[in-house]
């Protein structure tokens, strides 16, 4: 094996892991609830070990909540060779725009189905909202500094804004995805919504 595979597969093992503990917690969160679901009962029902669990998360919501998509990772490439002062909130909407083709292109993947359920979790379950609130503002924070050096404090002011606009359309999206099940309603597809949500943000 090439000292390129090794990490690849690594890589690939430790996010089958996640996923499993995601999807062990889904279930947990679904049946009971996530104030009222242990960090034990999701390590027991994933078989593995609670020093396991905290491996990977460091707390149960975000075990849930986690950027198993990538949207983090592709902002984080945008941001890294990005002139400060040019930057703007389409630059943004289009880096997450790809990353959102890739979930919502297949409506009846595993990968949609399980995002559809996470987010009917986020709307139904007051700890998880709250830690989606805060897992949002501690991503724009995090692009906030990888732009920190290159950037004046007026800048700084003007980012902040585009990057949580840009997270907050993206959250009002995978809202009206899941809304778009319910009866009656038409659903035109997660690609669709979220380019309808950012226009109409663009519009008021």
């Amino acid at each position: 094996m090439n000292s390129q595979a090794a990490p690849d597969l690594r890589a690939r093992r430790r996010n089958a892991t996640r996923i499993e503990i995601r999807a062990a917690a889904l279930t947990l969160f679904e049946r009971q609830g996530a104030d009222r679901t242990t960090v034990d009962e999701i390590a027991a029902a994933a078989g593995i070990s609670q020093r396991t669990f905290f491996r990977y998360f460091g707390t149960k919501e975000e075990c849930v909540l986690f950027d198993v998509y990538g949207f983090d990772d592709a902002l984080d490439r945008r941001l890294r060779t990005a002139d400060p002062a040019a930057l703007t909130l389409a630059d943004v909407e289009a880096v997450f725009a790809g990353v959102v083709a890739s979930i919502g292109d297949d409506e009846q993947s595993e990968v949609a189905a399980t995002t559809r359920r996470i987010q009917r979790l986020v709307a139904t379950d007051a700890a998880l909202s709250r830690a989606a609130v805060a897992r949002h503002a501690s991503s724009t924070q995090r692009s906030l500094t990888l732009l920190d050096e290159r950037c004046t404090a007026a800048d700084r002011a003007r980012l902040r804004m585009i990057l949580s606009v840009a997270q907050i359309a993206l959250h009002l999206a995978f809202e009206e995805w899941v809304e778009a099940e319910a009866p009656g309603r038409t659903d035109a597809g997660l690609t669709a919504i979220y380019r309808t949500v950012c226009a109409r943000l663009r519009a008021l």
